[in-house]
């Protein structure tokens, strides 16, 4: 297993396959998922790529400008779906593939980084009526982790949210017989999966990039998450962290994949 997904596993109990899977699941129980794990050498699809009613990107703590066979397999594979014209969805990595797949252009954010949470992402006029977004408000706040983002859109792109960090937070992307629907957020992240990545990631955001003063003042940041994450009334914590219903209800939060689900796959969400 590769050592990021090892240590999401030891961390938050499962793989980034794993949890969107479960997330999947717990929408429509219904559906079977199969799980391919991309960066590794020799792993080959369940199934071929036409056979399914969906796929589904998850993150990654892989940087797509750097030439890298881990790397180069996902743009590969992303083709290969736009290809077969299965309807197709990613957060933040998996928007970030299907973009260079389709020709544009992913780099780090000079804006800094996303951390925790994107706030005040707004719909653009093609993303207010896109189904995409169906139910969201014209501006919201949703779960974040991301150094890079998509710098040049590709053609066939319509970008349907953004916010003052990154100018695509959601895109449509049509490319050869396929489309795809993507976010740079993480609606799959519950406030329990935030906590687990901060953690994950606390040499860079607390040592290098300074989010946080020192290890104790993230846990105690990570252990209120916690803590709201299980008891959802605690304004004590959802005040003072400025957490609205669009993170707190997980049916807003799960909006773009509901949507996605019922719309592109056909399938019935719970």
């Amino acid at each position: 297993m590769h050592a990021s997904r090892q240590r999401s596993r030891e961390i938050g109990g499962s793989t980034p396959g794993e949890g969107y899977g479960d997330v999947i699941t717990a929408l429509c129980p219904s559906i079977e998922i199969d799980i391919y794990n991309l960066p590794d050498a020799g792993e080959k699809p369940p199934k071929p790529i036409d056979v399914y009613d969906g796929i589904v990107l998850t993150g990654s703590s892989l940087t797509i400008y750097e030439d890298r066979p881990e790397v180069r397999r996902q743009i590969e594979f992303a083709q290969e779906v736009f290809a077969c014209g299965v309807p197709f969805f990613g957060s933040c990595w998996g928007l970030q593939v299907a973009t260079v797949a389709a020709g544009g252009e992913v780099l780090r954010n000079q804006r800094g980084r996303e951390v925790g949470f994107a706030r005040a992402i707004r719909l653009t006029s093609e993303g207010i009526s896109h189904p995409l977004h169906d139910g969201r408000p014209v501006t919201f706040d949703a779960p974040a982790v991301h150094a890079d983002h998509v710098t040049r859109p590709a053609d066939g792109t319509i970008v349907t949210a953004s916010n003052s960090v990154s100018d695509v937070q959601a895109a449509e992307i049509s490319y050869k017989n396929g489309t795809f629907w993507g976010v740079q957020y993480h609606p799959e992240f519950s406030l329990k999966d935030i906590a687990d990545v901060l953690v994950r990631y606390a040499p860079v955001i607390v040592d290098e990039e300074k989010f946080f003063e020192d290890p104790q003042q993230l846990a105690a940041y990570a252990g209120n998450l916690r803590l709201l994450h299980d008891d959802r009334e605690r304004r004590s914590i959802s005040w003072q962290y400025a957490i609205g219903k669009d993170l707190l209800d997980d049916r807003v939060r799960l909006t773009e994949i509901a949507n996605w689900l019922r719309v592109k796959v056909g399938a019935a969400v719970h």
